[in-house]
């Protein structure tokens, strides 16, 4: 399986690397068709970047309302999480 990411220092010919920082830093995404789990992945790593919902949607190729529905999907996943392992700890304080 490929990585999702790579750094470009890592695949571009030395030239051409230098070529584009003179004209680009930071976060570059080189567009190919992408499938919805792949995305999602984007999506969520480009958040932990401390993009918002506004920045990555573009990115992606996805409207804002995705980008907001993904992002508050994994809020609730980790909320879920979190209660699942707070529910546990209790029972073991309880005994």
């Amino acid at each position: 399986m490929k990585a999702d990411y790579a750094n470009a220092k890592d695949v571009l010919p030395r030239e051409l690397f230098e070529e584009v920082k003179k004209h680009f830093t930071g976060v570059m995404y080189v567009s190919e068709r992408i499938r919805p789990k792949e995305k999602r992945k984007l999506v969520l790593a480009l958040r932990k970047q401390d993009m918002d919902a506004k920045e990555i949607a573009p990115i992606v190729g996805i409207s804002v309302r995705r980008a907001h529905q993904i992002l508050a999907e994994e809020r609730e996943k980790g909320l879920a999480a979190a209660q699942k392992r707070l529910s546990a700890i209790n029972g073991r304080v309880e005994r």
